[in-house]
């Protein structure tokens, strides 16, 4: 939905407004050509569109003064003095204030868009470098998503052309170990791919049982190996011991023998009395023969008489000592030839589980029941262990030579598939970075070839038939971000313009460019401003340049044009243009007491109005104005039928000159057709003859004798009554020859009259009567 038009600026204290400045804008015209003099103020117009929009003010730009925002303000005001303030129509306002050092906008989530095109900057693109050329567009053509894609996409082709090569030479390194487990295996076959597939099917777990069998085998056989010493131990510990105890017998006898022959009863008996003596200490008589003679000094006696016993008693506690331990190595003897026999028997219990295979031999026996003949039944079996383990060794090493070859068999298969698969991706991943890359140059270019044709259609509505509106735009392929413009110049395309063009016709491209640029992004919210950029611009060029700039403002929310070029001010002031009316403005000499003023904004047809609408009207001021309308309405009339005038130095013309100009053949055939619209919306046109109208101003000029005044002196010579009707008459004339929207009826292309913008005047007849 298009922004509604503006209503308003107001400009406080911004640069030339020393004193609050308002510019109103005219309801439905979108184009408002600002007309003055140097030194009026125009650019500080434009710079407080540039600092609303853009928080910037322009026109210092690059002038070499640093810091530009301490001259903003006008001269002896402060920053928060300044202010500038946009109304539109529909009751919205935006207000730009400095806060601290920077500008604020209120409300700032609808700020106005504005793009200013300067004098200076008007050939910045058309003569930059290629690359600020192509930064100066970049918005346009951003692609940088798409850059980034490609060179993501481009890296991983890299990297994956690095991956297939890693896999072809794994792949053969996988053939090399294939080849060398082949060869290790005996190379059964002709093929070691074919081998290692049928391998690898083997079940790699199938000696597992073998194996286990093995190490039980192993394990009872170990068993058996330690009892031989360990019986020699245990019986050589046999006989020590009856030894020891016989020694300790012989010895207890040469004892007894020495002392008595009942020495050992009477140990005993003493022993005895001793320990009873020690519990009763003082008995009353001999515990054994109850006699109380010689019962004092009893137990010492017999401590004594023990004494001589001593030796004795040593060798009868040897005796007992090696008794004992005779029978503990007689019974560990026993319980070792017990778990012989046990294991011999579980030996048996195992080689007679497991149907063993040829690499396994047995014993040519069994196993010993006779402990005894374990030792030489050991002797003869003792090379089988070994073998044993050989065979044991042989099936582990066969479980892990066929998991290796089968983990071999899978790394090579994996590495084969994966470089088949990167065979199958990388042209498609080729394929696919040449249509991205494709796709982004065909894009680019289809923006850019846009923005040259429409760069060259707006180029030829100003110069037509020239023959230069072939532009071109055009990507550097050799570099990055280059852009070049080109123009066709003397049957040469690709030229640079500025080369070959004028600098009137480099001031034009310069301006159509930036045209076609402001029109691709959201124009009917853009407000586009032009300070002072057709001053090059020729005579017959005026025309057509303003016929373009209306039809392009047309499309922006709001166009506003600055100029200084004099011979533009009667065409814009009057509007003749064939597409129609815009504002047109003109500022007065600035001071530095009241800063900007305004000469006229409103049109003078409506100011006329006004004038005579008043109550009372003033005939003077009625009557002047009255007389500049009147003389451009004759001026357009005379210049479209080729009226005759006198030739003056100036072109100034009076009335004298431009009523007779129109002569009695001519006036009565000039008829005007109006389109009404009724309250239903349907239109028709109403025929106004001008005839009659033009009659009555020569009777009031012939009757005063004004034919020689021009339009500052009717006022003047005429009574207010004849000033009054006077008035009427140029306004009833110039309502009818033209329409304050669709302007004045200056295309002929009817081949019968004359119209205006939509036809809503058309102009008869199309040619002077002769």
């Amino acid at each position: 939905m298009s922004a509604s038009g503006l209503k308003n600026l107001t400009i406080e204290h911004l640069r030339g407004s020393v004193s609050p400045f308002g510019l109103p804008f005219e309801k439905g015209k979108k184009l408002t050509v600002v007309y003055g003099e140097n030194g009026t103020g125009k650019s500080t117009i434009c710079d407080a569109f540039d600092f609303l929009g853009k928080g910037k003010v322009g026109s210092l730009e690059n002038r070499g003064l640093g810091r530009l925002n301490k001259y903003w303000p006008s001269v002896g005001k402060k920053p928060n003095n300044v202010s500038v303030t946009l109304e539109t129509f529909d009751d919205a306002s935006w207000r730009a204030s400095i806060v601290r050092s920077d500008v604020v906008v209120n409300p700032v989530a609808t700020r106005p868009r504005v793009e200013v095109l300067r004098r200076s900057q008007i050939l910045s693109l058309v003569e930059a470098k290629p690359a600020d050329r192509y930064a100066a567009i970049s918005r346009f053509i951003d692609v940088s998503g798409v850059e980034t894609s490609e060179a993501t996409l481009r890296g991983l082709i890299r990297d994956l052309k690095q991956n297939r090569e890693v896999a072809v030479a794994r792949v053969q390194e996988n053939q090399d170990a294939i080849r060398q487990f082949w060869e290790s295996a005996g190379e059964v076959g002709s093929d070691p791919l074919a081998w290692a597939e049928a391998e690898s099917k083997r079940d790699p777990d199938a000696s597992d049982a073998e194996v286990t069998a093995l190490a039980t085998l192993q394990a009872a056989y170990s068993k058996l190996l330690d009892y031989p010493p360990r019986l020699n131990a245990a019986a050589q510990s046999v006989v020590a011991a009856k030894s020891s105890a016989a020694a300790a017998q012989q010895k207890t006898q040469e004892c007894i023998q020495t002392i008595a022959t009942d020495a050992g009863e009477v140990v005993g008996v003493l022993e005895a009395a001793r320990n009873y003596l020690h519990e009763n200490p003082s008995p009353a008589a001999c515990p054994l023969c109850e006699s109380a003679e010689k019962i004092q000094g009893l137990g010492e006696r017999i401590s004594q008489r023990l004494a001589l016993f001593a030796a004795l008693q040593s060798a009868q506690a040897q005796v007992r000592t090696t008794t004992n331990g005779v029978q503990h190595f007689e019974l560990q003897l026993e319980m070792l030839r017990e778990e012989a026999t046990k294991h011999s028997a579980a030996f048996e219990k195992v080689r007679a589980t497991f149907s063993w295979p040829g690499d396994c031999p047995m014993p040519t026996t069994p196993a010993p029941q006779d402990i005894g003949a374990l030792e030489s039944w050991l002797t003869a079996s003792a090379h089988l262990p070994s073998e044993w383990k050989k065979a044991e060794t042989a099936r582990q090493d066969k479980k892990q030579f066929i998991a290796a070859l089968k983990r071999a068999l899978k790394t090579y298969t994996e590495n084969v598939q994966a470089q088949k698969d990167l065979d199958v991706l990388l042209p498609r991943l080729t394929r696919a970075l040449e249509i991205v890359e494709e796709e982004r140059r065909r894009f680019s270019d289809d923006i850019l070839a846009k923005i040259a044709a429409e760069v060259g259609r707006i180029y030829e509505l100003v110069h037509p038939g020239e023959g230069l509106n072939k532009i071109s735009l055009e990507l550097d392929p050799n570099k990055r971000a280059s852009l070049e413009i080109g123009a066709s110049f003397c049957s040469e395309t690709g030229a640079p313009p500025q080369a070959y063009f004028s600098d009137s016709h480099l001031d034009t491209l310069g301006l159509c460019v930036f045209l076609a640029l402001g029109a691709l992004d959201g124009p009917e919210n853009t407000i586009l401003v032009l300070d002072d950029v057709l001053a090059s611009v020729d005579e017959p060029h005026v025309e057509r340049l303003i016929e373009m700039l209306y039809a392009e403002a047309i499309k922006f929310r709001h166009c506003l044009i600055t100029t200084h070029y004099r011979p533009w001010k009667q065409k814009l002031r009057w509007g003749w243009l064939k597409n129609g009316q815009c504002q047109f403005i003109e500022l007065s000499k600035w001071t530095n007491t009241h800063g900007m003023t305004l000469i006229r904004s409103i049109p003078d047809v409506e100011r006329l109005r006004h004038l005579l609408a008043e109550t009372p009207p003033d005939p003077q001021l009625v009557c002047a104005k009255a007389g500049v309308i009147l003389e451009a309405a004759l001026d357009f009339l005379s210049l479209l039928y080729e009226c005759s005038v006198p030739r003056r130095a100036g072109g100034l013309h009076t009335l004298g000159d431009l009523l007779p100009s129109i002569d009695k053949k001519l006036r009565n055939a000039l008829q005007v057709e109006v389109r009404v619209v009724d309250a239903s919306g349907m239109s028709s046109y109403q025929t106004k003859s001008l005839g009659p109208i033009l009659d009555e101003l020569i009777r009031i000029a012939q009757a005063r004798n004004v034919f020689g005044c021009h339009f500052n002196a009717l006022s003047f010579e005429l009574l207010d009554s004849d000033a009054l009707a006077f008035g009427h008459n140029v306004l009833e004339l110039i309502e009818a020859i033209t329409d304050p929207e669709a302007g004045w009826p200056k295309n002929d292309k009817s081949g019968k009259y004359w119209a205006n913008s939509g036809e809503t005047r058309r102009l008869h007849p199309l040619q002077r009567p002769k």
